[in-house]
């Protein structure tokens, strides 16, 4: 089994996948804005508290937890980009190699 590759759809859709992680760092970074900077709307008493304490620990996991998928995506990218630069070189490498003496077998 062969693997072909085109290089430049390889590098276009590493492109394309960090403009989505840029997408979603901007999403996580606003909903973070919104949900930190909401106050204590669960009042201050101690149910209010509890539910904050629970609250809190269930967010920070969330965050965390979308922070690294965002990561994730962005190093998807960068490897992307990476391969496909790197089959590149090796491709023009390969190429410049060959020679043609003009001669048949």
């Amino acid at each position: 089994m062969r693997l072909q590759m085109d290089p430049e759809s390889v590098a276009a859709a590493g492109r394309a996948l960090a403009g989505v992680a840029q997408r979603m760092a901007e999403d996580v970074a606003a909903l973070e804005t919104t949900v930190l900077g909401a106050g204590n709307p669960w009042g201050g008493d101690e149910s209010g508290s509890a539910f904050a304490m629970a609250y809190q620990g269930v967010l920070g996991h969330a965050l965390g937890a979308l922070g690294s998928y965002v990561q994730q995506v962005g190093d998807a990218a960068v490897t992307l980009a990476l391969q496909a630069r790197s089959v590149g070189e090796v491709d023009s490498s390969s190429a410049a190699s060959i020679s043609f003496d003009g001669g048949g077998p």
